[in-house]
């Protein structure tokens, strides 16, 4: 079910974070423009892709950015983390690292399922929503989508 936040509408963003090839990313690099967000803990990382894939074919423009947030205690290295998700996620498929957690602590976040985080090009929080990609969630996530991400229509 999706919730609109003024707590975390407000926010400051989260740092930039590596992903697996040890490579910086954050909102910055989506100056200007809407970015959907897609965080989960790194065990649920299955369900990443499927949102990705549910999303895609309607909306290829669509501008998102992908994190795990690491819970694990002891908590892995970021080199182990990395190691994994290079074995788990598909080539040139960038997710980021957050040991720290700082996503889900910001946008105050459970991400024992899969989150997404809809932000407007001024990068404020417009929709939350938590679950997997099915049913009526789905239909709430791709209503929100669309008012920033346009589908493409064919000429």
């Amino acid at each position: 079910m999706a919730w609109l936040t003024s707590t975390s509408a407000g926010a400051a963003s989260p740092s930039a974070l590596q992903d697996q090839y040890g490579i910086n990313g954050s909102l910055s690099d989506f100056t200007g423009q809407p970015v959907l967000a897609i965080i989960t803990s790194r065990r649920k990382l299955p369900w990443m892709g499927r949102w990705e894939k549910a999303i895609r074919p309607e909306l290829p423009q669509l501008n998102s950015i992908r994190i795990a947030d690491i819970t694990d205690k002891p908590q892995p290295t970021e080199a182990r983390i990395a190691e994994m998700l290079r074995k788990r996620a598909p080539e040139n498929v960038s997710i980021l690292i957050d040991l720290q957690n700082q996503w889900a602590s910001i946008y105050e976040l459970d991400t024992t399922e899969p989150c997404l985080v809809l932000f407007n090009s001024d990068h404020k929080v417009v929709a939350k929503f938590r679950g997997r990609p099915k049913g009526e969630l789905m239909n709430e996530v791709m209503t929100a989508l669309r008012s920033y991400f346009p589908a493409v229509t064919e000429s």
